[in-house]
């Protein structure tokens, strides 16, 4: 919470700067690397634990829109489409003596992010700009198992800090600009319990970035 005040604070006081001279609009391709590390926990009987982490590249698009003051500050919001995570799955082959619901078989389980927004500001630090920014993502779980449980969706916060660089000019577009960035974003653990109650996942997932970006200035 500390953080999320922090950055609203930064965020909205940024409407404060003197003038806003320019606004400007662009795409950008995002390269990042995503490390989750999750849990599995059985509520019942003897609470085991199953533990795991994966690591996953990707590539995405992304879309912005800007509004930049004299002095060089910039408040932004981007897009990117949803992204599915990946999947796993295991195989439960025998249920124990005392379990009669036959719930033996393969549980598969993936994650998509969708509605991924952020919210940012870039304040000039020299020729470069530090970034600052707050992410809000919506986790959708899609599950098979033999019993027909369901974990649900939930929405999940995460805090972005970064540095940039950015150039004027792009080949025959005087308005034009370009954006290299590199960001870290740490979202908040996700937890979510089947709707039989009988299983908890946990999941924390950290993303490092590289962006490269073009855009128009107006």
């Amino acid at each position: 919470m500390k953080r999320l005040f922090a950055v609203i604070c930064v965020f909205f006081l940024g409407f404060s700067a003197p003038a806003w001279s320019e606004v400007a609009i662009g795409i950008t391709a995002n390269f990042s690397e995503l490390d989750t590390d999750g849990s599995e926990t059985e509520l019942s009987g003897d609470l085991e634990k199953t533990n795991a982490n994966a690591s996953e590249d990707v590539t995405v698009p992304e879309v912005f829109a800007e509004v930049i003051a004299e002095n060089g500050l910039v408040l932004g919001v981007s897009y990117i489409p949803a992204r599915e995570l990946g999947s796993r799955s295991r195989t439960d082959t025998s249920p124990t003596a005392d379990d009669e619901t036959g719930d033996a078989g393969v549980y598969s389980a993936k994650a998509e992010v969708e509605n991924v927004v952020l919210f940012y500001t870039n304040i000039p630090v020299g020729p470069v700009y530090a970034i600052l920014g707050y992410t809000r993502a919506s986790m959708k779980t899609l599950e098979s198992n033999p019993t027909g449980t369901t974990y649900g969706d939930k929405d999940v916060n995460g805090y972005t800090y970064g540095i940039g660089y950015r150039g004027q000019g792009l080949p025959y577009v005087s308005n034009g600009f370009y954006k290299a960035e590199v960001a870290y974003t740490d979202f908040d653990e996700f937890s979510a319990t089947d709707s039989n109650g009988d299983h908890k996942v946990t999941a924390s997932t950290d993303v490092t970035s590289v962006k490269i970006s073009v855009g128009l200035q107006f």
